[in-house]
């Protein structure tokens, strides 16, 4: 037996050596058996009728190795290369013996129709394989080189094992020819099953897809499904993806970041997307993905299967104006729709601001990719936009997100001439390695290109509404007013926001802060956003209100002013959730004439508001110019304005800060309210045609009420206030002391023949009890004047000092030594108003002295 096994030993030695110079010989004769199998061919092609082609070898009898185990061709495939075609082939051994078949006992040889001998090779990883078990399979695959014209159909695949009974001790079992039907190439939409890793892999083509590059290039997305059906885990094969084109040129493809790492478990399944750059030149159609294996230390490669590739795909890569674009991404559909774009041309440039809508479409939660943006003009200019809004984006089944994009363009602003371009992430390689296709995808390709919709000219931006979708709801936001208000040494710029429920369900305002961009410039300053009402819940065609504000220097002027809305997502994190453009010209405050009413509010809480007069207290070196604003609730219930603050304004741009006095009753269905404003102003302005700004104050992102401390103001009007002119009546009857009536119905003062003077008033003191007024300022000077000249004063504080009522007494003593002498005579009683340490003069009337009082003389007794 030992002998034997010497002998088999020494033969098998013999014959590798007889092969190898077989292999030489067919080297040499592989040009000359090339060119006579061309010329063949050529002859025969005007004889051969197309047949239908055939896409397995299932077909192909199997070859007897005993007299029950057999060996089939199961595979075969060929990788067209510069120097000559790598052919492989798999042979399926299946023993149905009791004992093992011994696999070196076997082998296989190649050999042409025209005699030439090819000796192939096992793989590396089959070379192990020595014997297949009772009732198992084996597969081992081989791999030649071959001539560039040979075709598979020109070779004979050799079933080879020892015979000692021949002369050269080996015997042909049979062989395989494959038909010239034959094609290797797997249809379109159909499934190959391959060994990779020696696990029983199914591969299919998802579908193709071309997207526009730059420099007459075009990339390419190959999409493959990959399915270990076998009972272990398919870890990194080493493979690699190759795009043939109907000329024969190759191309590798490089798998994207998701899909460079394959590591499939048992019976799962993993997608592949597969990218290129390609010549716009390249013609697609019935290109081919080739799928290659490298083995063994020389990276040998070896074909493993080819596979028709279906029509390409330009399907939304390029959409039309305001059409979806649907991206797939971990295998969920994310719907893109470019919404809107508005334009502001401003000196051969402009700026573009567009709204798109992303919405998760598929039945998972996805994380957004990081898309980079730009627009590309015509003739090639790439303009990037910057954004953060898809930084950690995630979307639930059904979610909608909104972001801005906003860029600045040399132009006319006409957006037929450009488009916006979504890019996919680019992947850089961090490692330290030199970067090679496997290990890296270096390349950003457009996953959407959008034509811009027709562009809207955002002008002041005032009224136009802009619609928001979100997963929250759909929104319409529009810019109601935007005023720019005085505030001490610099100014308010307050904008008032409409925001309504598009929808048709209920939904919550998300949390919201205020950010002003003044000429590109953002405000970092002190920023509020307040809302007219609580709560943040809006039903089906509800709106609510909210003022945004920020102060500005007052000098500072704007040519262009944007007003956005910011949604906090978290303290970290917020999302830009609607920017409103304006030109930055500053609507003039609404202006109500004198004697005129304005109406604010809702229906069910309107407030009349108007100027009731204005007075001018004379001063000595400035002058008060005192107001009274009257608020009249027109609802059903109590209800008005918060407290109040005003400026007056002269006609010359002069401001004013007033002093505003309010009462913190709110007033009952048709009271009325009474607010009075002061200011002290230079003697030498213009009164004639003042006007007071009146606003409602903000503190703390609220509307105050009570005692609080308005830090701002908002939704300002401008009242006509020209000072009216006071007619001194007289007599003291029905004097105007608003909200008071004051009335004095007997004077008298009394002579004593003293340096005393008793002066006695009955008066009536009347109030309008409909008005909600604050703390009364105003004190009611008395002032006696006598005939030589001698004035008296008497300051009396009205409501306390003087009180309501009708047959009310006052009086009151003067003191000096003048009045020692008289005997009789009149005075003047004159009624002032003063405020504030000035006054005016009401009414005046003519007394004469009561001498009732006067002691009476007593005659002179002469003794």
């Amino acid at each position: 037996m030992n002998q034997r096994k010497l002998f088999v030993s020494l033969l098998a030695s013999t014959l590798l050596i007889s092969s190898t110079a077989g292999i030489a010989m067919a080297a040499s004769t592989t040009n000359k058996t090339s060119a006579n199998i061309s010329n063949s061919s050529s002859s025969k092609k005007a004889t051969i009728t197309t047949n239908k082609a055939v896409h397995t070898l299932s077909n192909l009898s199997p070859v007897k190795v005993t007299s029950r185990s057999t060996v089939k061709l199961t595979d075969v495939n060929i990788l067209s290369q510069d120097d000559g075609n790598v052919v492989t082939y798999t042979l399926t051994y299946k023993n149905n013996d009791s004992s093992p078949l011994m696999m070196i006992d076997y082998w296989s040889k190649v050999k042409t129709k025209g005699g030439t001998l090819f000796s192939p090779k096992l793989i590396a990883k089959d070379q192990e394989k020595k014997t297949v078990a009772p009732g198992s399979t084996v597969d081992l695959t081989y791999v030649m080189k071959v001539g560039r014209e040979v075709k598979l159909s020109d070779l004979n695949f050799l079933i080879v094992k020892w015979d000692f009974s021949q002369a050269n001790y080996e015997r042909t079992l049979g062989k395989f020819n494959v038909p010239t039907s034959y094609s290797i190439t797997t249809p379109v939409g159909k499934t190959k099953t391959v060994r990779l890793s020696d696990s029983a892999v199914k591969v299919k083509v998802a579908g193709i897809k071309v997207f526009p590059g730059e420099d007459k290039n075009q990339y390419v997305k190959i999409g493959v499904n990959v399915n270990n059906i076998s009972y272990k885990l398919l870890e990194n094969p080493n493979i690699k993806w190759i795009l043939r084109t109907p000329s024969g040129t190759n191309y590798p493809l490089t798998p994207d970041k998701d899909s460079t790492s394959v590591s499939i478990q048992a019976q799962a399944n993993k997608a592949l997307s597969l990218m290129a750059s390609l010549p716009t030149s390249v013609k697609l159609q019935k290109s081919e993905l080739l799928l290659v294996e490298e083995q063994g230390e020389e990276k040998t490669v070896l074909p493993v299967a080819a596979l028709q590739l279906p029509e390409a795909s330009k399907t939304n890569v390029e959409v039309a104006a305001n059409q979806p674009n649907i991206i797939s991404v971990e295998g969920q559909r994310l719907s893109t729709l470019l919404e809107s774009a508005k334009v502001r041309v401003d000196d051969g440039a402009y700026d573009l601001n567009m709204q798109l809508v992303l919405k998760n479409e598929g039945k998972k939660a996805i994380k957004v990719p990081t898309y980079t943006f730009e627009v590309r003009t015509t003739d090639g200019t790439v303009y990037p936009i910057e954004t953060k809004a898809l930084d950690a984006l995630k979307l639930n089944p059904g979610d909608i997100k909104t972001i801005k994009l906003n860029t600045s363009l040399q132009g006319d602003g006409d957006t037929s001439k450009i488009k916006l371009y979504a890019m996919s992430p680019m992947n850089k390689s961090e490692s330290t390695e030199p970067t090679t296709p496997s290990n890296s995808f270096e390349f950003s390709y457009p996953v959407g290109v959008y034509a811009i919709p027709q562009a809207v000219s955002s002008g002041d931006g005032l009224t136009t509404e802009s619609v928001i979708k979100n997963n929250k709801g759909t929104f319409g936001v529009s810019l109601g007013s935007l005023q720019r208000l005085p505030w001490l040494d610099s100014d308010i710029v307050a904008a008032k926001v409409t925001i309504r429920n598009a929808g048709t369900k209920t939904v919550q305002l998300p949390e919201l802060e205020a950010m002003f961009t003044i000429d590109s410039a953002q405000v970092d300053g002190d920023k509020k956003l307040i809302y007219t009402q609580s709560g943040k819940l809006l039903g089906a065609g509800m709106t609510t209100e909210a003022y945004l504000l920020t102060k500005i220097p007052s000098e500072l002027r704007m040519s262009r002013l944007e007003v956005s809305l910011i949604e906090k997502v978290s303290e970290e994190e917020t999302n830009e959730w609607i920017t409103l453009n304006t030109s930055g010209l500053i609507q003039p405050i609404s202006y109500v004439g004198s004697g005129k009413t304005y109406t604010s509010g809702t229906a069910d809480k309107e407030t009349e508001m108007g100027v009731r007069r204005t007075i001018r207290y004379p001063g000595t070196s400035s002058d008060i110019v005192y107001t009274e604003f009257e608020m009249t609730n027109k609802s059903l219930r109590q209800s008005g304005l918060g407290k109040l603050v005003g400026y007056f304004k002269t006609s010359d741009g002069q401001y004013y800060r007033a002093t505003a006095k309010q009462s913190e009753r709110l007033p009952g269905p048709g009271q009325k309210s009474i607010v009075t404003f002061w200011a002290k102003v230079p003697k030498s302005g213009t009164f004639s045609d003042m006007r007071l700004i009146v606003g409602e104050g903000i503190a703390d992102s609220k509307f105050v009420t009570g005692e609080g401390e308005a830090t701002a103001y908002v939704n300002a009007l401008a009242f006509e206030v020209p000072p009216m002119s006071i007619n001194v009546l007289g007599t003291l009857t029905n004097i105007d002391l608003y909200p008071f009536t004051f009335t004095a119905n007997s004077v008298r003062a009394y002579l004593a023949g003293s340096s005393s003077v008793q002066v006695e008033m009955n008066y009536s003191l009347s109030r309008n009890e409909e008005i909600e007024m604050g703390e009364n300022e105003h004190k009611l000077i008395l002032t006696l004047t006598d005939q030589a000249g001698k004035t008296f004063e008497k300051e009396l504080a009205i409501g306390t000092d003087l009180k309501t009522g009708t047959n009310q007494t006052l009086s009151w003593s003067i003191e000096d030594s003048f009045f020692e002498k008289m005997r009789g005579g009149s005075y003047r009683l004159s009624v002032y108003d003063q405020f504030q340490g000035q006054r005016i003069r009401l009414a005046e009337q003519g007394y004469g002295y009561d001498m009732s009082k006067f002691p009476k003389e007593e005659p002179e007794v002469f003794r």
